[in-house]
């Protein structure tokens, strides 16, 4: 029984090294983005929003709130950490873990 646990712990932190990778910042002066300033509805459907998007953006702002325009390039290192599809499989991992250690 106890070489049934050890061996699913160890199987778990094998396979968690590789679903979980470090998030590295990269060089701060390569980051770069535009100044906060009011849109119009006009202007975020001009940026690609649809007039539903642009309507929550604007009430977004009149909540205070700072919309920023990125380049895709932008976005992507917002992006940093776990992503979702990590995080499910650290759920499905565990579970897996809970049951194998219920059964033995």
């Amino acid at each position: 029984m106890k070489s049934r646990f050890v061996s699913a712990l160890a199987l778990s932190l094998a396979l968690g090294s590789f679903a979980v990778a470090p998030a590295f910042a990269e060089e701060t002066a390569q980051f770069r983005t535009a100044a906060p300033q009011s849109f119009s509805a006009e202007d975020l459907q001009r940026y690609g929003l649809s007039p539903e998007a642009a309507a929550r953006g604007l009430a977004l702002q009149q909540q205070g709130y700072e919309v920023k325009v990125l380049t895709p390039e932008e976005a992507a290192q917002y992006q940093a950490g776990v992503t979702d599809n990590q995080w499910l499989l650290l759920g499905i991992l565990a579970g897996v873990i809970v049951i194998a250690v219920a059964v033995s």
